[in-house]
């Protein structure tokens, strides 16, 4: 196949959209970082990198997992797009409204957040973000999908910088930071509702359908919240919120691997698993190449991040190391992507949270932030392991670990040379 007929191959050209779109918005994210550093106390800035990953399943903890389901409902029961997320959207009120209140119940009363309301804005804002996104996704709809993650993150950047332009180099107020992104997201997630044109019904048998099949997903999603996040609610417990805060740094430079990486990888790889059954190699060696470039370049990147802070190298090895982990989970695991087998994924995502909760429990009080560091690599290994291990029961694949192996030392070799 010639290198122009691959260009005009339309899968490809939405991977490209997809990557160039994640790639700009994760730039944006780190401008809004640099931002809230300088806008915040170290304390709240903490408290804000404890708050902010834990969003995204909140989000779906408020739909009830039927983002999930909105892709079979568009690709396996042909509903329209204007017809699915209109009816979804309002089927969902009720058990929606009673999760919000439930939500502020405990942020209010048991935790005594008095920007409780600001945080309530901000998941229905997220959750309305999710769904027009899953649903642009299953559509194929690639600029309607880059245009709303990117319109979110330039207006969020936009309205924090009057924000602090405002407070007169006063700190910021961390419910005011959420009070304006949950505002952002909800106007720009309620102008791609009005695109789409959806129709406002109630429907019990397709929102009964939808929860039949999102919910078990949900669980997936807050077993992979719980590896993700075990690391920081350990360092915060022993260490401190504001260790968290410069913990958060690093994983923000981990992320650039991430969003250059897994997230174009993960939409790329599903459909295409069976003809590339050697990609873990290719998988490896760029990972390992970005992540050394990454690594090698933190004393610049982390200062123009967040003035002030020096990297620490371990930790960031650490963090590049589980973002590869995560790369390479996807890229071995064929077999359980097969029909039947899916089931499995949740639990080998157990295992890694085990393993991450156990270390984090061991690791943190003794190293902080070291181990902190250490342990979300162990919680990696421990993904790609099983991962790999179940998926070739499953579908045996003759994977060239051998040649793996050696790509990976001679990655480190080069830039071990270069420091």
């Amino acid at each position: 196949m010639s290198l122009l007929s691959r260009l005009n191959n339309p899968a490809l050209r939405n991977i490209t959209v997809y990557a160039m779109a994640t790639a700009f918005a994760a730039l944006l994210t780190l401008v809004q970082t640099r931002v809230l550093w300088r806008a915040l106390t170290p304390a709240d800035f903490g408290v804000w990198a404890l708050i902010d990953p834990m969003l995204l399943p909140a989000a779906s903890l408020v739909l009830f997992g039927i983002d999930h389901s909105i892709v079979k409902q568009l690709r396996v029961d042909h509903q329209p797009l204007r017809v699915v997320t209109g009816t979804l959207l309002v089927s969902t009120l009720p058990a929606s409204a009673l999760c919000l209140l439930v939500v502020g119940f405990i942020s209010g009363i048991v935790f005594h957040l008095a920007w409780t309301d600001a945080l309530l804005l901000t998941m229905v804002g997220e959750a309305l973000i999710l769904m027009m996104q899953t649903a642009f996704r299953a559509t194929g709809a690639v600029a309607l999908f880059a245009t709303l993650l990117l319109s979110r993150n330039l207006l969020y950047l936009a309205l924090l910088l009057v924000v602090q332009a405002y407070s007169a180099g006063a700190p910021l107020d961390i419910g005011l930071v959420f009070l304006t992104r949950g505002g952002c997201v909800v106007v720009v997630s309620m102008v791609a509702v009005a695109a789409t044109r959806s129709v406002p019904r109630f429907a019990w048998a397709p929102y009964r359908d939808a929860l039949r099949y999102g919910s078990p997903l949900l669980l997936t999603t807050f077993i992979y919240s719980l590896t993700d996040m075990s690391d920081r609610w350990f360092l915060a417990k022993f260490t401190g919120v504001v260790a968290v805060g410069v913990y958060s740094l690093h994983l923000k430079l981990a992320a650039i691997v991430s969003q250059a990486i897994v997230i174009p990888f993960g939409l790329w790889f599903p459909p295409e698993r069976f003809k590339r059954l050697r990609t873990a190699v290719v998988v490896a060696l760029i990972s390992g190449y970005l992540s050394g470039a990454v690594w090698l370049a933190r004393d610049l990147v982390l200062p123009l991040i967040a003035p002030g802070v020096v990297a620490s190298p371990l930790v960031l090895a650490c963090c590049l190391g589980a973002v590869t982990c995560l790369a390479l989970s996807q890229a071995l695991n064929v077999g359980l992507l097969m029909p039947g087998h899916t089931g499995k994924n949740p639990i080998c995502n157990l295992y890694a949270a085990v393993a991450t909760v156990i270390g984090a429990s061991i690791l943190v009080p003794l190293f902080g932030m070291n181990g902190a560091a250490m342990t979300r690599l162990v919680g990696g290994l421990v993904l790609v392991s099983v991962t790999a291990a179940w998926s070739n029961r499953v579908f045996p694949v003759a994977f060239p670990y051998r040649s793996q192996r050696w790509y990976c030392i001679s990655v480190f070799r080069r830039l071990l040379s270069r420091v």
